[in-house]
């Protein structure tokens, strides 16, 4: 019922798979795991995963590597609709297209956008690859001296970059170019059931700037899951109707302005990336993957019971480039935090990640500090 794949998995996922012992696909990458963390994983082979899977239909990943496994391997016809649906950017603005007529996006393959001829656009937009992972090759384009910058940074970085990734993760041979969608930006995780959506956690995604399109700063708090716990769940299932998603994981990103609710994209089979959303362990004490693999809903009356001035976050630090060669200065990171929860480093030389903190606070210049630190 559950595949991991690199690049990272946690220490509180795999405690949580141990200790109920949930079945997990026995790949390199889990037997990796499990041997150098001397855990006792439930791992089980490739033909019982299948097996099982026919029995439950169920299944979560950490990670969009895990992705050609299932469709090739699974090879299920409805969950192959759904990650299709979903991970694909341009299928996934289809499928939506009844509900935003007036939403403008359009499909370019990399090589015509040193043709594409921007004058036809109406500025802001956003470029990004049409398959992507966390905010890699995403760009918001205010003018054409904008648009001819992008794409010399394209030319440049970004494909280096995506080379990092499977085709499934980061395809850099087709862009989509969008509207720019305005508002307040959060991201949700929840599950299908029978059809209707249960939302486990609700973040706001904060920014430094208008031009921020970086990861680094996440936000949850009971004024925010209180505030749009009704509004969300109404709708997505609405967006549902379109989508027509069953039994399955999703990590939402949506902006909300004054008039409307508008969807960024939907991430299949997982909540939020890397892990990330173990944060909701430390409000409620229970794995938010629980709640998916029981089938039960969280107890919302009672989630935030003492922590009602409390705003938990996740953060994200990417390598700094410094002209020594040396990593960033970690201690100058957990110097922004009154209260860590867990600080997480990431020896891989090939990602760009290079730590995350799941936090707490109730001071809101600490939020600032973050967003603003090395910029």
């Amino acid at each position: 019922m559950i595949v991991l794949e690199q690049p990272y998995v946690s220490n509180l996922l795999i405690n949580y798979l141990e200790a109920e012992k949930i079945p997990v696909l026995k790949n390199h990458f889990a037997e990796e795991v499990n041997s150098k963390g001397n855990h006792q994983l439930n791992l089980i082979s490739e033909y019982d995963f299948i097996g099982l899977y026919v029995q439950t239909s169920k299944i979560y990943t950490v990670s969009e590597f895990a992705l050609d496994w299932i469709n090739t391997i699974l090879n299920e016809n409805d969950l192959n609709r759904m990650i299709t649906s979903l991970k694909n950017k341009v299928a996934f603005r289809d499928a939506c297209s009844s509900l935003y007529p007036a939403f403008f996006f359009r499909e370019v393959p990399s090589l015509e956008l040193f043709t594409f001829d921007i004058s036809t656009i109406q500025f802001p937009i956003v470029l990004k690859p049409t398959v992507g992972f966390l905010s890699t090759g995403v760009f918001t384009i205010y003018d054409k001296e904008e648009w001819y910058d992008t794409l010399d940074i394209i030319q440049r970085n970004f494909i280096e970059l995506s080379s990092r990734f499977p085709t499934a993760v980061v395809d850099n041979s087709t862009f989509i170019l969008e509207s720019y969608i305005t508002g307040r930006e959060f991201a949700i995780d929840l599950y299908f059931k029978d059809k209707e959506p249960v939302i486990i956690n609700i973040f706001e995604h904060l920014f430094s700037s208008a031009k921020d399109v970086s990861d680094r700063l996440y936000i949850t708090n009971k004024v925010i899951f209180d505030t749009y716990l009704t509004l969300f769940s109404g709708y997505i299932r609405t967006l549902n109707s379109s989508l027509n998603l069953d039994n399955i994981p999703v990590h939402i990103e949506l902006r909300v302005d004054e008039t409307d609710i508008m969807p960024i994209e939907i991430n299949p089979l997982r909540f939020a990336g890397m892990c990330l959303n173990d944060v909701h362990f430390y409000i409620t004490g229970k794995h938010p993957l629980e709640y998916y693999i029981l089938n039960t809903v969280p107890n919302y009356k009672d989630m935030w019971r003492g922590k009602e001035d409390e705003t938990y976050c996740f953060s994200l630090f990417e390598k700094q480039k410094t002209t020594s060669g040396q990593p960033s200065d970690i201690h100058s990171i957990t110097k922004l935090y009154s209260s860590i929860l867990e600080l997480r480093t990431i020896n891989d030389p090939d990602s760009d990640i290079e730590v995350f903190v799941l936090s707490k606070t109730d001071n809101e210049n600490e939020l600032k500090n973050i967003l603003q630190w090395n910029i």
